[in-house]
């Protein structure tokens, strides 16, 4: 019978010469020394069965390389996320005095009284639609009944009051809508926020814009596009040179 060390000696066994491995449960050198308690043990007149053997260290085998595959795998997905991440926050530092559109309902309340544009998507035309507003604690402080609503961009002008029609006073609010067709299902409703994007900040999720004082995540921009520029018109002044005019201040 072969000693065990012509076994691991092989030019060809580079298995037992790596680092000690966890293979399912079970190290390297845990399975080698199961191996050889096997074949001290086995009866010297019906010795084991040499492709039994083999189909044991070709089973081991697999394992390690499956194993090693799933670590490989791993690491591929972590730096293609990290990438992404990088590519992201390269991004997110252009879009600054870009105009956005974003999932949102942070409401911010500069001065008493202060009207606000409260903007939404409808997934289908609504019939019964709610608007609530709500303090910092969760507490509604104001509702706002509409008439039926086409599907798509609506608005509605929150007048800064309660319902008690006193103005609220300044700091951030939330909204949320609630909306219903005529057989009074319950329809998809987005609420979004229109500004101009003046900083970006990063943190462990990613970039995070800043419009207006609100906090956007990017993964909730919605749409960007340049700001509308004013046009100027600029008056054209008289040449003093122009024979015209110099023929009509003689004149006069």
């Amino acid at each position: 019978m072969p000693d065990i060390a012509s076994l691991t000696a092989g030019a060809g066994n580079t298995m037992f010469d790596a680092p000690d491995k966890n293979i399912g449960g079970i190290s390297q050198s845990d399975f080698l020394e199961l191996l050889i308690v096997q074949l001290q043990h086995q009866d010297p007149m019906e010795p084991q069965d040499s492709q039994q053997f083999a189909s044991q260290l070709a089973e081991f085998t697999s394992l390690e390389e499956l194993q090693n595959l799933n670590s490989t795998s791993t690491q591929g997905v972590e730096t293609n996320l990290m990438l992404a991440q990088t590519i992201n926050n390269t991004m997110a530092a252009t879009m600054i005095g870009k105009e956005v559109k974003a999932i949102g309902d942070v409401i911010n309340v500069k001065d008493p009284g202060e009207s606000v544009e409260l903007n939404f998507d409808l997934g289908l035309p609504a019939d019964d639609i709610t608007v609530s507003v709500k303090d910092a604690a969760g507490t509604v402080i104001r509702t706002i009944s509409m008439d039926p609503l086409p599907v798509g961009e609506n608005m509605v002008t929150w007048d800064g009051k309660n319902n008690n029609g006193v103005d609220v006073p300044p700091g951030q609010y939330n909204f949320s809508v609630d909306a219903f067709n005529s057989a009074g299902e319950k329809i998809a409703v987005d609420t979004v926020l229109y500004g101009v994007i003046d900083a970006v900040s990063y943190g462990t999720g990613g970039a995070i814009f800043i419009v207006s004082g609100r906090e956007v995540p990017f993964s909730a921009v919605l749409e960007l596009a340049q700001p509308a520029s004013e046009t100027i018109v600029e008056e054209i002044p008289e040449d003093p040179e122009d024979p015209e005019d110099s023929e009509q201040t003689d004149q006069g």
